[in-house]
Order: C-alpha cells, then structure tokens, then sequence
C-alpha cells in the first residue's frame, strides 16, 4: 500500500512542496523469509571485502565507479587475503 501526502508552505517569496510516499509497508517479512529461505542469494552482490585495518582503501575503491565494485565487505572478525 503505497501512501502519499503533500503538504504546501507557503512564503510570500518561497515555495516548498514535500511529497512522502511509504515504499516499503509489509515488505520487511517478505524480504527477510526470502533471505532465510535460501531464495536470494546475496553473497554473490559482495565483489571485494577488506579487513578493518584496510576500511580507507575499502572507502576508497567504492568511491571510484571505475573499480567495479558493487558491494565492499570490511570485517574485523577474521583474516582476509588481500
């Protein structure tokens, strides 16, 4: 159920129209059946993962678009081969 309010304010020089629509009513359940369920598969979205000491580089790499990344993991929990 998508809801949606707007609202005016109005200034004798300014002019401010807020929208909100609410996306993503009931979709929490689903999403999350889908994941524990083996459905999605979201490991495969993880295209580079540094450890912490590494974060600024890992900052760096999904800054820059033309390093391909799609999803950076950086964990402190266990050795990584860089």
């Amino acid at each position: 159920m998508n809801l949606q309010a707007e609202k005016r304010f109005t200034d004798t020089s300014l002019q401010i129209n807020l929208k909100f629509i609410n996306r993503y009513a009931d979709t929490w359940p689903a999403g999350i059946t889908a994941l524990s369920g083996g459905v999605l598969d979201l490991n495969k979205l993880i295209t580079h993962t540094f450890p912490l000491e590494r974060a600024v580089e890992a900052m760096q790499m999904c800054s820059d678009v033309t390093k391909g990344s799609i999803k950076i993991h950086v964990v402190d929990d266990k050795e990584v081969e860089g």
